[in-house]
């Protein structure tokens, strides 16, 4: 090998008119462009109307998928709500409670998914561009970051692959040091704030709750926190009357609170699918009107706005500019590299 290296330096060398292969290189984009500005623009009307069609029928099928996800929590909170009714005319026994946490623990584990993006969040909330999951709360168990201390103390911080440090300062008050940490945890995109009974509240989004509901690392210098090895420190949820996880069904009177809960939880829920199933019908008489027009453009672009309103942003979309770069494809090829 090294030898055949050698022998091609010396023939270059010797033969000054023999070009380094590298030099032919840059002249491959400018190939390829020209090759690109040949393309019939026919061709690119029709890749552009298919493209844009099947990001909408994609689009679509994400809503159908939405739609059965809220028909379920919809039938759960029917069935939550009939169980508490009864239970509220005869008594509250074991049986009961057993059948409600047996629902409520199904609401709290529907995980409805189109392409592997989340369309419904914890507290049954419809996932869209406009608005984004829920941002899960919680709290720090038997450690209080917040409490004024008489000596300055470095707080480090690490949450998988990502670490971070808060110089929480001596004799700062409550405010102050939520100030201080509120900016060292925007390192792990993680909000600190206050509640209205003075605790500190932390908020992530649900990419990070799985790893974050196992546990905090945290090592601090003998103030809030034990000096030397780095330890997890364990969370506590902080949940809304949204999140089914909250509602209490041990009494009377936490079935009457619980059942209000489900009661604007179901109303929410039949809000949802009004919006998606009047977007839906509107979206596919836009569509099939725009199957038959040449100039689809406008229309199927204006269908596409309308629909990210109600829907996340589809992947779909980003592989369809990937592969408009390479138009002069025949559509089985296209379809192909689409499998």
């Amino acid at each position: 090998m090294l030898n055949g290296i050698s022998d091609s330096l010396h023939v270059q060398q010797r033969n000054p008119r023999v070009a380094p292969t590298t030099v032919a290189s840059p002249l491959l984009p400018e190939r390829n462009n020209n090759q690109a500005a040949t393309i019939p623009s026919h061709r690119l009307e029709s890749y552009n109307k298919w493209a844009k069609v099947t990001q909408g029928q994609h689009k679509i099928s994400a809503q159908q998928v939405a739609e059965q996800g809220l028909q379920q929590a919809k039938n759960l909170l029917k069935q939550l709500n009939n169980q508490g009714q009864q239970a509220l005319k005869a008594s509250v026994d074991s049986e009961f409670i057993g059948r409600a946490q047996q629902l409520q623990q199904r609401l709290s584990q529907l995980d409805i998914r189109y392409l592997d993006a989340p369309l419904i969040d914890h507290q049954l909330n419809l996932i869209s561009a406009n608005r984004p999951a829920a941002m899960h709360s919680f709290s720090l168990k038997s450690v209080d970051l917040t409490s004024p201390k008489p000596r300055d103390e470095i707080v480090q911080i690490q949450l998988g692959k990502d670490s971070t440090q808060v110089l929480l300062p001596a004799n700062a008050q409550a405010h102050e040091l939520t100030a201080k940490l509120k900016q060292g945890f925007a390192a792990l995109d993680i909000e600190v704030q206050q509640s209205t009974d003075n605790r500190t509240i932390f908020k992530s989004h649900p990419q990070q709750w799985q790893q974050i509901k196992a546990g905090i690392l945290m090592t601090g210098q003998g103030q809030r926190l034990p000096a030397g090895d780095i330890r997890t420190i364990k969370v506590q949820p902080e949940l809304s009357w949204q999140d089914p996880q909250q509602w209490r069904f041990n009494s009377h009177e936490e079935i009457k609170q619980s059942l209000a809960k489900v009661a604007k939880s179901a109303h929410k829920v039949d809000t949802q699918l009004k919006e998606l199933q009047t977007s839906q019908l509107h979206i596919q008489q836009q569509l099939h009107k725009a199957n038959k027009l040449k100039d689809v453009g406008l229309n199927i672009d204006s269908t596409l706005n309308d629909l990210a309103n109600l829907m996340q942003p589809s992947p779909f979309k980003l592989k369809i500019n990937s592969l408009m770069a390479q138009a002069n494809l025949t559509r089985p090829h296209v379809s192909s590299l689409l499998a």
